[in-house]
């Protein structure tokens, strides 16, 4: 059941037509880097929904990268080394 829902979290989250709309804001903002910023703390850099946009990324000509993320810490929370990467893009 785990895997089910990140591949449906994964493919949510890197709609290609979604991700074209927020690199053109981005853009028009003056910025020149913009980050999937995962709402869960997965590794979904080898689904296949994080492949179909790294093919997308790559026949558009865009950079890209996936960065390690530090889960955030709080006080109820134990203290814990986890990272998990996000898909950062450039242009």
């Amino acid at each position: 059941m785990a895997a089910n829902k990140r591949t449906k979290y994964a493919e949510e989250l890197f709609k290609s037509a979604a991700i074209a709309a927020a690199v053109d804001e981005t853009a028009m903002q003056g910025y020149r880097r913009y980050r999937i910023v995962q709402e869960f703390p997965f590794d979904l850099s080898d689904t296949e929904a994080a492949k179909a946009l790294e093919k997308w990324l790559n026949s558009e000509q865009f950079e890209y990268v996936w960065r390690p993320t530090r889960l955030e810490q709080d006080a109820y929370r134990p203290s814990i080394l986890a990272e998990y990467p996000e898909l950062e893009i450039s242009w």
